[in-house]
């Protein structure tokens, strides 16, 4: 999946809307408390550690992938003219997402072709045995079911030991307070936890403030007159959930920071 070019804008977001209060029906109220009642609880969270693709579905996807795939990404998932799909590049890209996300990148640019039309023309099964084989290829375990565009949905893509902190080279966003360095670097103090952007999705500036503390790379616009404001920065982390930020673009939230 190609990542926007790298610049830096800045803009002054609009105040947010009070949101309407959500009503709910009490007959849906009821369903989910019988639901619940009835399962011991609300179902735990799937993740591929769960077992969601079968391993002849994987070795379908394998033939499927070299035939297709291989001569962009490598036949080994290694990476080619496009980014590997395995290992760290895997992680860097996909952790903290969900297979129904992989899976709709996916079939929604593979095969890739200069004018985009082949994209999405291998059909839904395919698609499915060539995530299998993503995964499979990534280490995850095989299970009893077959992948598909339904089983895939909310199915975590997660640490084995559980961690959520993104590794070096996520595409992130954070908001934070902008000041100026001691070396006279441009900085975000009281910067929240770096959160995955994810494509065509909008980030969410309104998400609270952290602990955390940021240095800015690459900053191409003069921040001078946005000292001290709350910021809204998407960068690529260059050092894992902390240290310095590759910024792509930062806008401002608030003329204060609170």
């Amino acid at each position: 999946m190609p990542l926007p070019p790298r610049s830096s804008h800045v803009s002054r977001a609009r105040a947010l809307s009070t949101a309407a209060p959500v009503v709910f029906s009490s007959a849906l109220v009821f369903s989910a408390m019988l639901h619940g009642s009835q399962s011991g609880g609300p179902a735990a969270a799937r993740s591929v550690w769960d077992g969601v693709f079968t391993e002849a579905q994987a070795e379908r996807g394998r033939g499927f992938f070299l035939e297709h795939c291989a001569s962009c990404h490598g036949a080994e998932l290694e990476g080619r003219e496009h980014k590997a799909l395995k290992g760290d590049r895997f992680w860097a890209d996909w952790q903290e997402t969900t297979v129904d996300y992989l899976f709709d990148q996916t079939r929604t640019s593979m095969p890739f072709s200069e004018d985009g039309s082949l994209a999405g023309t291998l059909g839904t099964r395919t698609y499915a045995d060539i995530v299998a084989h993503i995964l499979h290829t990534n280490g995850f375990p095989a299970g009893r079911g077959e992948l598909s565009l339904e089983s895939s949905a909310g199915v975590q893509i997660v640490r084995k030991d559980g961690s959520g902190e993104l590794p070096t080279g996520s595409f992130a966003h954070v908001v934070g307070c902008l000041t100026r360095g001691p070396d006279r670097s441009w900085r975000l103090l009281k910067g929240s936890r770096p959160v995955r952007v994810l494509n065509k999705r909008p980030v969410d500036v309104s998400i609270p403030l952290g602990d955390r503390e940021y240095t800015l790379m690459f900053v191409l616009t003069s921040l001078d007159k946005f000292a001290g404001y709350r910021m809204s920065v998407q960068a690529s982390l260059m050092e894992g959930g902390t240290g310095r930020l590759n910024v792509r673009t930062i806008s401002a939230v608030s003329v204060t920071c609170e």
